[in-house]
């Protein structure tokens, strides 16, 4: 089995590193990712002039090239260049932080395994809920569990999922939750004016994020991700909220 792994916080970080060197034991695993940090870039996909890219060591991986590019453009570079027709499977990831709620439609890393759904290769985006850790072996080991169960699902092209691991240990960690709904994620930014060499700029100055929802329900990832659980999602392109077509048919009287 020829496993892709790749990320949105970068070709160093430790927590691709980790997932190659888990990946490693059951498949040859080859890498592509941004050479540096990639974070909410959504979908952008790089359509036409040249990306720069470069060979690395990682260890663990048959091959590995950082791009400059984003996420998105390391699956499509892989599946289409790199390794054409060799993948049988996408990981992106460790993340640092969740990928949870409304936070899916910025998320690099999930865009990254979005892309190899698009072009029917299974894939999982996996996510540990922490900016600070500095250990993401447990969540590595619990990836590539979910992922070899995965691969032996029916029809696991027809849908992608994004996996939230707690930052706890093995044993705090409850059970899995398959999530079927989402929350809101709120960001708490400020934003200045700033006039430097004669130009005008917008200071953009994060500050707190919440969610914003039921607190109880562990259908929704947030909530089981904070009660301890592993959440997983599937997800698609799901672009046509279908609940309201026959508002919208109201609307025009079509």
């Amino acid at each position: 089995m020829n496993i892709l792994i790749t990320n949105d916080d970068g070709i160093d970080f430790k927590g691709l590193r980790t997932l190659v060197e888990e990946f490693s034991g059951i498949g040859d695993v080859y890498v592509v990712a941004p050479q540096g940090e990639c974070s909410s870039n959504s979908h952008h996909l790089t359509i036409k002039g040249k990306i720069r890219y470069e060979e690395r060591e990682v260890k663990g991986a048959k091959k590995a090239y950082a791009l400059w590019g984003t996420p998105a453009d390391c699956t499509h570079m892989a599946l289409y260049y790199f390794f054409r027709d060799q993948i049988d499977l996408v990981v992106s990831g460790i993340n640092k932080g969740p990928n949870i709620s409304t936070d899916i439609i910025y998320s690099g890393t999930i865009s990254a395994a979005r892309e190899a759904f698009i072009h029917h290769v299974p894939a999982m985006a996996l996510s540990l809920n922490s900016f600070t850790a500095e250990d993401y072996h447990v969540a590595a080991k619990r990836g590539k569990d979910i992922a070899l169960k995965y691969l032996e699902a029916k029809d696991n092209t027809k849908y992608f999922l994004n996996v939230n691991i707690p930052a706890l240990q093995e044993d705090e960690i409850k059970g899995i939750r398959v999530c079927d709904r989402i929350g809101e994620i709120v960001y708490n930014d400020s934003y200045s004016h700033v006039r430097q060499e004669e130009k005008d700029f917008i200071e953009i100055i994060g500050s707190d994020i919440f969610y914003k929802g039921d607190e109880e329900d562990e259908r929704i990832d947030a909530i089981a991700l904070k009660k301890g659980y592993v959440a997983i999602s599937p997800l698609g392109n799901g672009h046509i909220d279908e609940t309201f077509i026959d508002d919208v048919k109201a609307v025009f009287k079509v």
